[in-house]
């Protein structure tokens, strides 16, 4: 299967990922979002960023990742939320201290 071990480390963390904590990584992760528009304004800051699953809540979400951007749809429904790289690996820092 495949051919390109980059391509396969980077699938097996984010299987990891998602299993583990309940993010999703969206397609071209980690070089995904390096051009992004938010509140008007094209960024650089969510370049590697991940998607929290629908599963979790707003109060898990704010405890876990205070820092997580949610999108703007035409919905208006607050279920695309971005959390940062670095907020991920503080997050994973902090539940190994606590283990």
């Amino acid at each position: 299967v495949g051919r390109n071990m980059d391509e396969i480390v980077r699938c097996v963390e984010a299987l990891q990922l998602s299993y583990q904590k309940s993010i999703a990584t969206p397609a071209n992760w980690p070089n995904n979002h390096a051009d992004m528009l938010v509140n008007g304004v094209r960024t650089d800051e969510f370049k590697g960023s991940v998607f929290l699953l629908p599963t979790v809540s707003p109060e898990e979400a704010l405890e876990n990742f205070p820092e997580y951007h949610t999108c703007d749809v035409p919905s208006k429904i607050d279920y695309l939320r971005l959390v940062k790289k670095e907020d991920v690996e503080a997050y994973e820092n902090r539940t190994k201290e606590a283990a």
